[in-house]
């Protein structure tokens, strides 16, 4: 799965190069760091569990701390002071924990052990904006352009969350003897981010938001364990990047058309961008796990381990967040891309950036139809709707 993940960033950064060839969404300064992100990325991938893998992901975080500041905004600079100030003190987690156990091959003593429990739930909530820690998330999603939001949630953000996959399967001791401790970040990020999603009426706020959620749910899956919650997880992560790459770009598209915002307010942009709307709905049945998109694949596997880790009480929590997820997703499509046109475009309408939002659209459909071309055998999930 490393390498799948490998491919998946590769594959995405060539689309969010694309787009953004066709959508500007900085100078050559926003180029060299989106280059430097990816290329750092990959890198850390390739290296796998290493000191150096570890550096040069946190090269990456910083890397995008810069992407978002270079934007020449106040809102931009205020963004990325609050993301750096999160940054900062994860990466510090991140290094003292390699220095306390290293791979975590080794378990260590029972003080040194719960210090770096600690600091791993502490660096990974912060790294990735969950509940309690999220607000760079939304901040940043707001105030920068969207691929810029999109590098860093779908390749800076799943690069960090594939590290946690490593680390899971490396050292299960972290999360077997203190499973509560995660479950309780992982339920306050689901539903956190999900009822703040629903309570926001800019569209860049409600995905950063509903990421948060999405990252929890993920969580569920690495607590579950197993092979069906760590490969859930997996999947589940895949499909999130993928995901968020198309929302995001179909938001950027509707701004550049629209020249200003986009939120609940704004209505009937599927009558003037079809092709960002069509993709926008895709990417978001996708997205909550709505089959036959990509993400039923991963999230039906983490439903499965969790029936057996946490029984009918974390099904129903679980279920609770999705139906949240669906509500704010079925209102922001209603809302925003139904319905007759109702604002007219402000410039000429960008012709590569919708066929690549469409492209990855109709691969989020077909991966979900054939998961085997990741996995290698054909999904559980798939299997139970054929029965």
């Amino acid at each position: 799965m490393d390498l799948i993940l490998i491919g998946c960033f590769a594959v995405l950064a060539l689309a969010i190069g694309l787009y953004a060839a066709s959508v500007p969404q900085g100078g050559r300064a926003w180029w060299a760091l989106a280059s430097v992100i990816v290329v750092m990325v990959i890198a850390a991938g390739l290296l796998g569990d290493s000191l150096v893998g570890t550096i040069l992901l946190a090269l990456a975080e910083l890397a995008g701390v810069a992407l978002v500041w270079i934007h020449p905004t106040p809102q931009a600079a205020a963004a990325a002071r609050i993301y750096l100030y999160s940054i900062l003190p994860a990466i510090a987690c991140t290094l003292i924990v390699f220095a306390l156990v290293g791979t975590g091959a080794n378990r260590p003593g029972p003080g040194v052990e719960s210090l770096a429990v600690f600091l791993v739930i502490f660096g990974v909530a912060l790294k990735l904006g969950l509940v309690p820690f999220y607000f760079w998330l939304p901040a940043v999603a707001s105030a920068a352009a969207p691929m810029t939001t999109a590098l860093i949630v779908s390749v800076v953000d799943i690069a960090v969350f594939a590290e946690l996959i490593g680390l899971r399967r490396v050292a299960p001791w972290i999360f077997h003897d203190h499973a509560a401790a995660w479950m309780i970040v992982a339920l306050l990020s689901m539903f956190g981010g999900a009822l703040l999603a629903l309570a926001q009426t800019e569209l860049k706020r409600m995905l950063a938001f509903s990421t948060i959620a999405d990252l929890g749910f993920l969580l569920v899956g690495l607590i579950a364990g197993g092979a069906l919650g760590i490969s859930g997880a997996a999947l589940g992560a895949l499909s999130h990047a993928l995901s968020k790459v198309i929302l995001f770009g179909a938001i950027g598209l509707a701004e550049a058309g629209i020249g200003r915002t986009v939120t609940l307010d704004t209505r009937g942009l599927g009558a003037r961008l079809p092709l960002a709307s069509a993709a926008f709905i895709v990417a978001a049945l996708a997205f909550i796990g709505v089959p036959p998109g990509f993400g039923f694949t991963g999230y039906w596997r983490i439903y499965l381990a969790a029936t057996g880790f946490g029984g009918p009480v974390l099904i129903a929590a679980l279920l609770a967040v999705a139906a949240i997820d669906l509500l704010c997703y079925a209102r922001a499509i209603h809302r925003t891309w139904l319905g007759p046109a109702q604002i007219a475009l402000v410039g000429t309408p960008a012709r590569l950036a919708p066929g690549v939002l469409s492209v990855l659209a109709v691969a989020a459909v077909l991966l979900g139809c054939y998961p085997s071309i990741l996995t290698g055998t054909v999904a559980p999930a798939l299997l139970a709707l054929a029965q």
